[in-house]
């Protein structure tokens, strides 16, 4: 009995003081009533919020920029050279193989590489990695059940990734491989655990491509160049194109779509829809303008870009970003350009 007394006596103690630590927490740390004086420091935008200006070779070619503007990417014929642009520091990314296509992440400041092999005769393997530009290494994509790495037989040499697109919140890339005359078109779905699958679509003439989140999950988005249509991955027409020809734009966080609507790759209308909400809502510009000069940004906004007097306005507020020299991209804040053997930045 003394025994069972003296276990339940020790078996008590460390509640007791465990009990004890949650009150002295509960008056001191997370009472409501406590005052405290805290100020809110948002590191990310004080580093990103500031001006560029990067020099690059004249030979350097695919100038692309991190959606937070830290960094700026170029390729120079030999490798792809990646630059911090508040230290102002160059580094090589080191590939092995010859560059098909790169671009960066939709939301972190990581790159999505698509590197090209050759097995010999006519034939090439693709093979993708990820580049950590913060930590500075890259890394081969490896699908996380089978710890095998990301590889395609493509059908010919002619082969090359075009265009790769971002679902966003469900982190699901759709990676649109073309030979020479854009009809024996692949595409390949690569989900969150680095599975990857070939997507089953119409055989058409691909354009562009984009991904969203509707209420069944993510979904391909594409142009359909052969009937000028956009559909969807599953075989739903969003545009018909029956009165002129419709163009995919882009998407954004919110999952809406954009379509620009003319001719000749000039656009004089632009229809916004969602696959969850519906319903479309248009913007009419007051004159054709190329499709190539349309920017939509992440957060919906429409940017429409006047090279002549080197100027970016933007669609719903008017508001205008003046830059120098020939516009590159658009970045959370502001919009980058290269002038001359630089590259630099305007603030929204």
């Amino acid at each position: 009995m003394k025994n069972f007394k003296r276990i339940i006596k020790w078996t008590l103690i460390p509640i007791v003081i465990e009990l004890v630590g949650l009150l002295c927490l509960n008056q001191f740390y997370f009472n409501g009533n406590t005052n405290f004086s805290i100020k809110k420091v948002d590191t990310s935008s004080t580093q990103a919020e500031h001006k560029i200006k990067v020099k690059i070779p004249e030979d350097a070619e695919q100038i692309k920029v991190s959606n937070s503007g830290n960094y700026i990417s170029y390729y120079d014929g030999m490798a792809l050279q990646v630059v911090d642009t508040v230290k102002n520091d160059v580094k090589e990314v080191n590939l092995e193989n010859e560059l098909s296509y790169y671009t960066w992440n939709l939301d972190t400041d990581t790159i999505f590489i698509a590197e090209k092999t050759s097995t010999g005769g006519n034939s090439s393997n693709l093979k993708f990695e990820s580049y950590d530009a913060k930590r500075d290494e890259i890394y081969p994509l490896k699908n996380l059940e089978k710890n095998q790495e990301l590889s395609i037989l493509l059908p010919d040499d002619s082969y090359e990734v075009k265009d790769v697109a971002f679902s966003g919140a469900s982190n699901v890339a759709y990676v649109m491989s073309c030979g020479n005359n854009y009809i024996d078109s692949r595409i390949y779905r690569i989900d969150v655990m680095i599975r990857m699958n070939l997507v089953d679509f119409i055989k058409c003439k691909l354009g562009n491509i984009g991904a969203v989140n509707g209420t069944n999950g993510d979904e391909l988005i594409y142009e359909d160049r052969t009937s000028n249509r956009i559909r969807t991955g599953r075989g739903g027409i969003i545009a018909t194109g029956e009165n002129a020809m419709h163009y995919l734009l882009n998407t954004d966080e919110d999952n809406n779509i954009y379509i620009g609507n003319g001719e000749n790759n000039k656009i004089d209308k632009i229809f916004v829809t969602n696959l969850k909400a519906g319903g479309k809502k248009v913007y009419t510009l007051p004159q054709y303008v190329n499709k190539n000069s349309i920017y939509v940004a992440r957060d919906g906004k429409i940017y429409v870009d006047n090279p002549s007097s080197g100027e970016v306005k933007e669609l719903t507020t008017g508001r205008v970003t003046k830059y120098n020299g020939k516009l590159l991209s658009i970045y959370e804040y502001g919009v980058i350009s290269r002038d001359g053997n630089k590259v630099v930045n305007s603030l929204f």
